[in-house]
């Protein structure tokens, strides 16, 4: 944990009070792993600008949590700082020549919805994943032939003691990776969008969604795509369900047989409960087919894959 003088840093950087030990098994999608040293909730960029100073004068990791649904965190938690972007950063505004200016802690749902109304499209792909708009471009979150990285037009940076804007040209999008500059969080970001006609934007939002719901598990505790799919031949679901990955089970943690690059707390899971079936899927697919799967899912804390 910090010392006090460290706290009131952070706290007066942040203009408000942190959470020491604050559980983040109830911000995570999965609902497992331990607590954080301490989590901030910021409202603006110069505020994130001031709080990422003082973790750097100190030599403290930090961490964004934006919707939790592509993360586990260890069961011993992380002692490091927490960040969650609240107030202003979590806005949704709509600007002329189909701009779409969002916080970068505004949930997708929302923004595709905030276009919908304004008329402007190009979200409609992305509308039902479970993460924020700066988690999305920070893994350049893709669907059905969409990727986020596409329909950027630029984005506000935050590093220690400063912010930055980046055009889209500055960045280097490729799959499930955006480049940044080390040591950056995003702040905002600007979605450069097309016009169409509001009822044609929601009824193919609705149509991926259904799409969405028919491929993957629906009701249950999450963190969505556990792996990535190799660079070539077959996906990573399709890799796990053939080598028979679908209902392997461990404590609290199941593969779904809905989809077998999901797994999913039934409850009472544990973080070590669900690197064991990752551990058992890939081992069960490289004897099978050769292919090491790499994560997608991000760990937070002391965990790690056992080698192949």
């Amino acid at each position: 944990m910090f010392d006090q003088k460290v706290l009131d840093e952070f706290e007066t950087a942040a203009g408000r009070e942190g959470t020491s030990g604050a559980r983040l098994d109830r911000l995570t999608t999965l609902g497992c792993g331990g607590p954080a040293a301490i989590l901030m909730e910021i409202d603006s960029p110069e505020e994130l600008a001031s709080v990422l100073a003082v973790a750097s004068a100190n030599s403290i990791d930090w961490f964004v949590l934006g919707y939790g649904s592509n993360l586990l965190v260890a069961d011993s938690g992380w002692d490091g700082l927490v960040i969650r972007l609240s107030g202003e950063l979590k806005e949704c505004v709509v600007q002329e020549e189909g701009r779409l200016e969002c916080g970068a802690g505004a949930a997708l749902t929302r923004a595709a919805s905030a276009a919908a109304a304004a008329g402007l499209s190009g979200l409609e792909p992305l509308a039902g994943i479970p993460g924020t708009i700066g988690g999305a471009v920070a893994m350049n979150a893709g669907a059905w032939g969409t990727e986020i990285g596409n329909i950027i037009g630029r984005v506000l940076v935050c590093l220690p003691g400063e912010c930055r804007e980046l055009s889209a040209g500055d960045m280097r999008f490729s799959y499930r990776h955006c480049e940044l500059p080390e040591g950056s969080v995003i702040a905002r970001v600007t979605l450069a969008l097309d016009y169409d006609e509001p009822d044609n934007i929601r009824e193919a939002t609705a149509g991926f969604s259904g799409r969405r719901s028919e491929a993957q598990p629906t009701g249950e505790r999450t963190c969505g795509s556990v792996f990535r799919n190799p660079p070539e031949g077959p996906r990573a679901g399709e890799l796990l369900d053939s080598s028979g990955c679908k209902g392997l089970e461990r404590g609290g943690a199941m593969v779904t047989e809905a989809h077998a690059n999901f797994i999913a707390n039934r409850g009472g899971a544990t973080a070590t409960d669900i690197v064991w079936l990752m551990d058992e899927c890939r081992r069960r697919v490289y004897d099978q087919a050769g292919i090491v799967l790499e994560p997608e899912v991000r760990f937070l804390g002391d965990i790690s894959l056992e080698p192949l």
